[in-house]
């Protein structure tokens, strides 16, 4: 796929007017001697750690733009939704590849001072989910109606530095996090229709965040002495470059690294990076320097190239292995915070992806019309819902079209199925004739890709039994 990255991030140029003052971190750091380091060993290094830190330092892009920039359309503050109203659509460019599903409410959890108490709704019939993420992007909870139910709750997110007691019997769940700062990325489905909106904004009302404290009645605890420093955030200044270790190093001070990943931070210490030490690229000897560069610069390499070969391509649609959940895997979960950030793990959403038709040709609306063919029992098997969303190859965004429909599914209104249960979804840039129109998924002029959605899949998803039929050319 011709990506970049992937999911709840921000465009550039919508920050490019946000002015943040940073401030310049207090430890003290010991320059690396010139002399105590082979140029060879500093490129290895340099490539193993950009590997390592690109997706906890992609991360802090939503960070700084939901939580920092107060100019971004995304701002909320930490602890605070921002409930999205309208489902995405062409005009919505602060995040690539959205679905077209379910309203967002977007926010972070700051729990260096405090715990967050977590008020969820009643659900009813509604589809919602809060995937909850760490800085490494694991994601490690989710609430909502796969794991949790439809009644609702109170829950509790606890960080590291929280040392208080949790009052027992109080909440529904206690959640623990390795991380200061969570992402709490919620998704509310709609049909679409005006009763669906009418359910999913109710419950975006009903969500609410609290302090511990003040969920308790009690006295706010001592504020500790964790002082963050939020710099600004620009791809272009941190893609392949040095500054992305400045950033690393600090952000590692907000997660620690794990015990299996002491031998690891022992080497990348060699070029003072890790958490509590200060990279500076001129610290080092030109010869240093260059090394450094290139190491970084084949390090990103990596990164896009496996981002761009993540999974199998199967009938001209690729199957990514499970998302979410990366351990050690550290170019697999650079290069997913790339191209998919922030993506559900596989128990709750699977993403298969057609770049390609069944002769593996490149999807393209200028050249071709397309058919999307289901038999009855070839329908996805899902617990939720699915759809197929429609993408610019080049920019990555939502296709406009005369009927202003950006992804066709289960619960698009009008659908035409055949008497025996099947349906065929047309692919095309010109309106079809007829009936055919009810099942019009509009392409573009030049290249395009479908991103499948199929939220609670069942087993035959999970385990790679089913599998989505080829997108055909129409004869």
């Amino acid at each position: 796929m011709k990506t970049t990255f992937l999911s709840l991030v921000l465009a550039t140029a919508l920050l490019s007017g946000c002015q943040q003052q940073t401030t310049t971190n207090d430890s003290t750091q010991s320059t690396q001697t010139i002399n105590s380091i082979t140029a060879a060993e500093a490129k290895a290094i340099a490539e193993e750690a950009y590997v390592y830190g690109f997706g906890i330092v992609e991360n802090y892009k939503a960070i700084f733009g939901m939580c920092i920039a107060e100019k971004s359309p995304a701002y909320s503050g930490f602890n605070k939704f921002l409930h999205g109203r309208k489902l995405y659509d062409p005009d919505y460019t602060t995040v690539v590849s959205p679905n077209n599903d379910t309203f967002y409410s977007t926010t972070w959890a700051d729990l260096s001072d405090e715990p967050l108490v977590i008020e969820v709704p009643k659900l009813g019939d509604t589809y919602f989910v809060i995937q909850l993420v760490d800085m490494f992007t694991d994601n490690f909870a989710y609430i909502g109606t796969r794991t949790t139910g439809k009644n609702g709750g109170t829950y509790v997110l606890v960080g590291p530095d929280n040392n208080g007691s949790i009052p027992a019997g109080k909440f529904d769940d206690v959640i623990v996090s390795k991380s200061r700062y969570v992402a709490l990325a919620t998704r509310t489905a709609t049909d679409g229709t005006e009763s669906g909106n009418k359910k999913a904004f109710a419950i975006q009302d009903g969500l609410k965040l609290h302090a511990l404290s003040a969920f308790l009645g009690t006295d706010a605890p001592k504020a500790t002495d964790f002082k963050p420093n939020f710099p600004i955030y620009n791809a272009d200044s941190l893609y392949a470059k040095p500054k992305l270790f400045t950033y690393l190093n600090q952000f590692l001070e907000w997660q620690s690294p794990t015990k299996d990943e002491t031998a690891m931070m022992k080497r990348f210490s060699k070029i003072n990076i890790g958490p509590y030490q200060t990279f500076d690229l001129k610290n080092f000897s030109p010869d240093i320097q260059t090394a450094i560069q290139e190491g970084i610069a084949n390090g990103h390499q990596q990164v896009v190239d496996k981002a761009n070969s993540l999974g199998n391509r199967e009938d001209g649609w690729e199957y990514i292995p499970p998302m979410g959940n990366y351990g050690q895997d550290y170019l697999f979960r650079s290069a997913v915070a790339y191209k998919f950030i922030y993506t559900n793990s596989p128990e709750e959403a699977i993403y298969p992806i057609a770049e390609a038709d069944a002769d593996n040709d490149n999807l393209n609306g200028s050249q071709q019309q397309y058919i999307l063919h289901f038999d009855a029992d070839e329908l996805p098997p899902v617990d939720a819902f699915w759809s197929m969303t429609m993408y610019h190859s080049d920019t990555r965004l939502m296709v406009k079209n005369p009927i202003n429909r950006y992804s066709i599914g289960d619960r698009t209104q009008g659908l035409s199925y055949g008497k025996d249960g099947s349906l065929t979804l047309y692919i095309q840039k010109e309106k079809p004739e007829g009936d055919k129109a009810k099942n019009w998924l509009p392409a573009p002029d030049g290249e395009f890709y479908i991103i499948a959605r199929m939220y609670i899949p069942q087993e035959p998803a999970l385990n790679g039994t089913y599998k989505l039929p080829a997108i055909e050319k129409l004869k």
